[in-house]
């Protein structure tokens, strides 16, 4: 029988606490002052936390592969880097939670932007 290790799954993940960082700001829409408004780090993040993983009926956030600190937005560049940290090195899975958070972006973020997806050292 091949151990977890070798088949590059993480049967048994730590499970983090997830934070209470949710925001809502519905007054520029309200107001129609919403037109290029900036983007921050913590409203990208609201986006991409709830995510599941592709192998666990858990969150991004819950098991700490996206985390608020792993995400930068430049306005003035338009471009948001988002470093993610998968839960085991050499995880199968990595390429298809980057396309997701990327997928996930490009549907919820402004064009103005370009997202730019890696994995965390």
């Amino acid at each position: 029988m091949a151990s977890a290790m070798t088949t590059g799954k993480n049967l048994n993940p730590t499970v983090h606490a997830i934070g209470q960082t949710s925001r809502n700001d519905f007054a520029a829409l309200l107001t129609g002052e919403h037109e290029a408004s900036p983007i921050d780090s913590l409203e990208v993040f609201e986006h991409i936390r709830h995510l599941n993983d592709p192998e666990h009926p858990l969150t991004l956030e819950q098991l700490k592969v996206v985390q608020v600190d792993h995400v930068k937005v430049d306005n003035e560049a338009g471009t948001i880097d988002i470093q993610f940290t998968p839960t085991i090195p050499h995880c199968s899975m990595a390429t298809l939670i980057g396309l997701c958070i990327r997928v996930k972006l490009i549907r919820s973020i402004p064009a103005r932007f370009k997202t730019r997806v890696t994995i965390f050292p």
